[in-house]
C-alpha cells in the first residue's frame, strides 16, 4: 500500500510541477490563447499560485522517497486535490467559467486527475498510518516483555562456567556396592591345630 501511495505522490508532483509552470507564464496571453485555457486575472494571482503550486511539488518529490514524510504530505495532499476539484466543478457548473475549445477537454481531464489523487490519496494514508501505529504498538509490547522478564534484564540467560583447566575436573565419585571396599577383604581362617599349644586353657594342668 505504501508503494502505491508513493507512485501516486510522484505523479501528483509532475502535475503539481506543470501547473505551477503554466501559471507563472500567465502574463502570456497567446500561450493561453492557443491552449484555449481562461487567463488568470490579474496575472500576479497566477504567478503567486504557480509558486504555490511548485513548491507543493517539490514536497510532493521529497515525500515519495522519503517515508517518513510519505503519510502526513500524502493525507495533506489528497484534501488539497479533493477541495481543487470540487471548486472546479463549482465553477463549471454554478459559476459559468469560460471555456471554449479545447479548454473544454483540459478542464475535465484535470477535475478527474484531482479527484483520482485524492481518492487514492486519503484512503491509502489512513491504512498506512494505522499500520504503522499497530507496528509501533507491537514493538512497544515487546520490549516492555522483554523488561519484565528476569532473565533478560542482564542481557541474556547466563552459561554455565567450565574451568579454564581441564586436567583438573573433578571426577565422579562411584560408591562400590556393600561387601566391596577397603576393609572388607575376606581372609581365610587358620586351620585348627591337632593338639593345643601348652598354654591352652582346655589342657589339663595335672597331666
Amino acid at each position: 500500500m505504501k508503494v502505491l501511495l508513493r507512485a501516486v505522490l510522484f505523479f501528483d508532483a509532475l502535475l503539481d510541477l506543470l501547473l505551477g509552470v503554466l501559471l507563472l507564464m500567465s502574463p502570456f496571453t497567446t500561450l493561453y490563447a492557443a491552449l484555449q485555457l481562461p487567463q488568470p486575472q490579474p496575472a500576479l494571482f497566477g504567478q503567486l499560485l504557480g509558486v504555490a503550486l511548485i513548491g507543493l511539488a517539490w514536497l510532493l518529490w521529497h515525500a515519495t522517497f522519503n517515508g517518513q514524510m510519505t503519510v502526513t504530505v500524502a493525507r495533506t495532499a489528497g484534501y488539497v486535490n479533493l477541495a481543487s476539484a470540487l471548486l472546479i466543478v463549482s465553477w463549471m457548473v454554478f459559476l459559468e467559467l469560460p471555456l471554449e475549445g479545447a479548454g473544454k477537454v483540459w478542464v475535465p481531464i484535470l477535475v478527474a486527475m484531482l479527484g483520482f489523487f485524492a481518492l487514492v490519496q486519503i484512503p491509502a494514508a489512513k491504512r498506512v498510518r494505522n499500520r504503522e501505529r499497530q507496528l509501533k504498538a507491537e514493538r512497544e509490547l515487546q520490549q516492555a516483555t522483554e523488561a519484565s522478564d528476569p532473565r533478560t534484564q542482564t542481557g541474556a540467560v547466563r552459561r554455565p562456567q567450565t574451568s579454564q583447566y581441564p586436567d583438573n575436573r573433578r571426577e565422579p565419585v562411584i560408591t562400590p556396592p556393600p561387601g566391596y571396599g577397603p576393609g572388607t577383604e575376606v581372609t581365610a581362617e587358620p586351620e585348627p591345630e591337632d593338639s593345643p599349644p601348652a598354654h591352652h586353657a582346655r589342657q589339663n594342668p595335672y597331666s
